[in-house]
């Protein structure tokens, strides 16, 4: 699924007229975190979710009117034993959704942060939800704040407003959670929502056999941004990777030297043999990946160990490392293996996030 930042400037960009509905606060076991995000086109089409269905058809009615009307609306849904069994959720709570028409003057504040989504670094979208009560209409309801100070767009209660909001997202990028708060600025009381922008975790996998190519579209398909790497280019290249960010032709022994690896960065070791899993994985162990993890038989990689410990690689380093690799299914093909081993990323990124 493309990034819905990117959606959003596709849209915009071909004077569509779009709405976004974005779920600001839940209470209980709703079923989107909050900061999920649902976005409704001119032409009936949508992308993204917010919850189940029943929630949705509602969304996307009231979406119809905000974009002809312009302005934004808060929803309420309580997600009563009634409205769960309608939409087929077993789930309930309450939950609050910020529905807004998204305008082509905000096209450069959603290209910037499509661009810090795809390309790195960190910014604060500052979106106001509601001033004295009212929802806003017009110039100053939303801005993207870089830590680094610069800007595109702008909020009302100008650059005191600003500061304080570049305080409270200095603790939103390390939670990476978006949330929404109440400031004051010139005896006005906003409710402005906050969330943090920053770039897709990337999935770096050694490798471009049969399970990297099961591996790396279903990564994609759950939010990683993913690098294929190998020696061998009848193997590395867009024909068998197309969904790929990037695809490398490199000698494992150098090709760290390419790659910008950092704590939000997810090792997968899945080459062709011991020998190149073990020029990797010593590699790997010289960085501050979040994950490493590494493909192979018990015995294989008890082997590899020793080998390495032998070559002077301490055993807490190797205790870093997740081998056999994925969460056990007791998977065969290719197919299975990727999904055990996306499932395992899916979690150790939740970790790292809660």
């Amino acid at each position: 699924m493309e990034d819905i930042y990117s959606e959003i400037v596709k849209a915009l960009e071909n004077k569509e007229k779009v709405a976004l509905a974005t779920l600001i606060s839940r209470v209980g076991s709703a079923p989107r975190a909050i900061g999920a995000k649902y976005l409704i086109r001119g032409d009936g089409t949508s992308s993204g979710s917010i919850g189940g269905g029943c929630v949705e058809a509602e969304v996307w009615q009231e979406a119809q009117k905000v974009m002809e009307k312009g302005g934004g609306k808060v929803l309420h849904f309580d997600l009563t034993p009634e409205l769960l069994a309608e939409g087929g959720l077993i789930c309930g709570g309450n939950i609050n959704i910020f529905l807004e028409p998204i305008r082509e003057e905000l096209l450069n504040i959603y290209k910037e942060a499509a661009r810090i989504r795809q390309k790195g670094g960190a910014a604060i979208l500052a979106t106001l939800v509601s001033m004295d009560g009212d929802f806003p209409k017009g110039e100053g309801s939303k801005v993207l704040m870089k830590t680094s100070g610069e800007k595109v767009g702008f909020l009302l209660g100008g650059v005191e407003l600003e500061k304080k909001i570049l305080r409270e997202g200095e603790e939103l990028l390390k939670e990476k959670k978006p949330k929404v708060i109440v400031l004051s600025s010139e005896n006005r009381q906003m409710e402005i929502l906050l969330e943090p922008i920053f770039s897709e975790p990337t999935v770096y996998i050694f490798g471009a056999g049969h399970v990297s190519e099961q591996l790396a579209p279903l990564s994609k398909k759950v939010h990683f941004k993913v690098v294929v790497i190998d020696d061998r280019e009848m193997f590395a290249n867009r024909n068998r990777f197309p969904g790929a960010d990037e695809v490398i032709v490199s000698e494992f022994e150098n090709c760290f030297n390419q790659l910008y690896i950092d704590d939000s960065s997810f090792i997968v070791i899945v080459t062709r043999g011991h020998l190149y899993d073990g020029l990797v994985l010593q590699q790997a162990l010289k960085t501050n990946a979040r994950y490493i993890g590494m493909i192979g038989s018990k015995r294989k990689i008890k082997t590899l160990y020793e080998d390495s410990m032998k070559k002077g690689v301490p055993k807490e380093a190797l205790d870093r490392v997740y081998a056999p690799i994925g969460i056990d299914i007791n998977s065969e093909t290719p197919e299975e293996i990727a999904v055990s081993i996306v499932a395992e990323l899916i979690k150790v990124r939740g970790e790292s996030l809660s």
